[in-house]
């Protein structure tokens, strides 16, 4: 029997860019829990983040977190062994390089843009919470970070930007591109991580089916690891380029965020199950 699992991005995709609510999304959510499909989320948020809102939304499955960084994977779930730390009730599976490596690299970025560039750690989580519109809170437990920096221009960014990759792997690091921030970090991405993550549910489960959901550049390596990729569009309803020609394959969501993603997901369901 093919067991189906469903990865998906939060941030402009399960969750509303504005709000960070998921409601619209949640006969979707409640159709997958009814067939016993799990929904892994793989974000660029921090472990911290990410299980407090797996709370809030009442699940529970592996997640990936700060853009690959690591896999987070609930105590007993999929006998992750061996190369896995103890984080109480989680394994976590570390991919990436250490955050003090990746605030090392950022301080070569500064020197090549002129210091155009502010990263979460140079902020207060007073300035996170004002760039995310999260709660003080939440801006708090982004700040918590293991594996990844965001990153912003504050200046210069059409003269810099584009050679922020080159200059990145020149100490060994990637820059990526998300929907709201610039990321620094280790030599992986959400798609490694989700390959490694089918590895585990399939050495578990057996033969897989799997779904992908995204917004951003960020998402494309996430996408492509995936059977049924699905893209959903911004808030203007237009679609990330880079993403749409990366995986010309990929279904578009009708709507953006979690109402575009609960009419995506839904249509996928009754698809596949004709």
């Amino acid at each position: 029997m093919t067991r189906w699992i469903v990865f998906t991005d939060l941030d402009e995709s399960l969750l509303d860019s504005e709000t960070y609510s998921f409601d619209p999304a949640r006969p979707a959510l409640e159709e997958l829990a009814r067939r016993g499909i799990p929904v892994v989320y793989v974000t660029s948020k921090t472990m911290a983040e990410t299980v407090a809102l797996q709370r809030r939304m009442e699940v529970s499955a592996p997640i990936v977190v700060e853009g690959g960084g690591g896999i987070a994977v609930p105590k007993g779930l999929l006998g992750v062994l061996g190369d896995a730390q103890d984080r109480g009730a989680h394994e976590l599976v570390v991919l990436s390089a250490p955050y003090e490596e990746v605030l090392r690299g950022l301080g070569h970025l500064k020197e090549f843009t002129a210091n155009s560039i502010r990263g979460f750690d140079d902020m207060a989580v007073e300035e996170v919470a004002e760039l995310t519109r999260l709660p003080r809170e939440a801006a708090a437990l982004a700040k918590q970070r293991e594996f990844d920096e965001p990153f912003r221009f504050v200046r210069r960014e059409s003269e810099f930007a584009a050679h922020l990759p080159r200059v990145a792997r020149e100490v060994g690091l990637r820059v990526s591109r998300g929907a709201r921030f610039f990321h620094l970090h280790g030599d992986t991405d959400k798609g490694r991580a989700v390959a490694r993550l089918k590895s585990l549910y399939a050495r578990a489960l057996g033969p897989l089916r799997t779904v992908g959901l995204g917004d951003s550049e960020m998402d494309l390596p996430l996408l492509a690891e995936t059977d049924v990729p699905v893209v959903i569009p911004r808030r203007d309803g237009s679609f990330d380029t880079v993403l749409a020609m990366g995986v010309p394959r990929a279904r578009r969501a009708p709507a953006p965020g979690p109402r575009g993603w609960n009419e995506a997901m839904l249509a996928v369901l009754a698809d596949e199950s004709r």
